[in-house]
């Protein structure tokens, strides 16, 4: 038998418009490019009710929003969008990263950190805000980026800002012949035609040092899991040398950059 909770109430839209729940469903649908069909199927709520729900005919209980957040991957963040649109309550805590109650994550960040150095490794959020990082990634860091370019990147912010300090263009001390291209990743856009050479299975951070040409493989991790907004946006970037001539430069390629 059917809660409350899990009940939906057919309703009218607002003077012919559409409430912003129906309007936010249809677009987050649509950019996953499923079908009504296909995400009924995902969610296991009947495809009807979706159409009610993205016409505004229908009113969402909180069982469905959940099912329609899991069914399209959504965010925690996006989540709680969805579900305040609905007029509900976020599911999802945005706890501040200097909290007491993150400590312990904050220390599992801390020690692969530790773990992986000397191969550089940083922690940002959603924003690409750097939060932490170890000294690889300092040593990287005072390579490549000029002080005064730091501190403008991190104006505002809890740490420098990676997309604030790729798009100065007096932001670093030595060319980066993919910059572009790294800050279309960065925010999040369609690569351009051709921007990786043809067969190149990743775009490398590529950057033109006085001491020759450093080449880094990036890999992104976070911690599995979370319940907290905060905790699933942090992730760990780990920046492996992707040529000898980098893993040399990396304290003459250590065991762990090695492997």
């Amino acid at each position: 038998m059917a809660t409350m909770a899990s009940m939906t109430a057919r309703i009218a839209p607002d003077d012919g418009q559409r409430p912003p729940f129906a309007t936010l469903l249809r677009r987050l649908r649509q950019e996953r490019r499923l079908s009504q069909l296909g995400l009924a199927l995902e969610s296991e709520v009947a495809q009807r009710h979706i159409s009610f729900l993205e016409s505004g005919r229908a009113r969402p209980g909180r069982d469905v929003v959940l099912k329609l957040s899991r069914a399209l991957d959504l965010s925690l963040r996006t989540t709680n969008g969805l579900l305040n649109a609905a007029g509900l309550a976020a599911e999802a805590p945005e706890t501040p990263i200097d909290a007491p109650a993150l400590r312990l994550p904050r220390a599992a960040l801390r020690q692969l950190l530790d773990r992986i150095d000397p191969c550089p490794a940083i922690v940002v959020d959603a924003s690409w805000t750097v939060h932490d990082f170890n000294g690889g990634a300092g040593r990287l860091i005072a390579a490549i980026a000029r002080p005064e370019a730091l501190a403008r990147s991190a104006a505002g912010r809890a740490g420098p800002n990676l997309i604030a300090l790729l798009d100065d263009p007096d932001g670093l001390l030595v060319p980066m012949p993919d910059r572009a291209e790294v800050l279309a990743h960065l925010r999040g856009e369609a690569p351009a035609p051709g921007s990786a050479p043809p067969g190149a299975p990743f775009l490398p951070a590529t950057f033109q040092a006085p001491l020759g040409t450093l080449a880094f493989l990036t890999i992104l991790g976070g911690l599995a899991s979370p319940r907290d907004i905060t905790l699933e946006e942090l992730k760990v970037e780990i920046f492996f040398p992707a040529d000898d001539a980098t893993k040399a430069w990396v304290e003459g390629g250590s065991r762990v950059c090695s492997e």
